[in-house]
């Protein structure tokens, strides 16, 4: 006997449909939690994605956090102290198991000139909205392979 079902949300026809979508986890680090609980908010509300996105408020966490949830991209705010960043990202770099993860800067603004070293990409808190998040994040897993013709 069939029953009658309804599904009224996306991840409803998702499920009923059989479409898997790949889990990406993600961890935030920064020390103001407004603007972390904001992107994380974002990042779950992404319908189209399956982010798990998780967070810390300071470096000396992240690394507890990051065996844990291995996350394959990792945002860190540069209003932490930059030698802390720069200590986590080297040793993030120098481990076989974490070197591949893709580290994405979050900038306060373009009048600082810090510059982090070995990361992978920047982004603006200002610019910071959905569909920029989604995709800063698959330009950093999925690069283009240039081609020569």
């Amino acid at each position: 006997m069939l029953t009658q079902s309804t599904t009224t949300k996306t991840e409803n026809w998702i499920t009923a449909l059989g479409i898997k979508r790949s889990k990406i986890p993600v961890l935030i680090i920064g020390n103001n939690p407004i603007e972390m609980t904001s992107i994380y908010n974002i990042l779950i509300g992404i319908r189209s994605k399956n982010y798990l996105a998780d967070f810390c408020f300071n470096v000396k966490d992240s690394i507890s956090r990051i065996v844990k949830t291995r996350p394959e991209v990792i945002f860190i705010d540069d209003n932490l102290i930059l030698d802390d960043i720069q200590k986590l990202i080297r040793v993030l770099r120098q481990n076989t198991k974490t070197k591949l993860i893709k580290i994405i800067a979050l900038k306060s603004s373009n009048w600082n000139y810090h510059i982090i070293d070995n990361v992978d990409d920047y982004l603006l808190k200002d610019a910071i909205r959905a569909d920029v998040l989604d995709r800063i994040i698959v330009k950093n897993l999925h690069p283009l392979n240039n081609q020569f013709v």
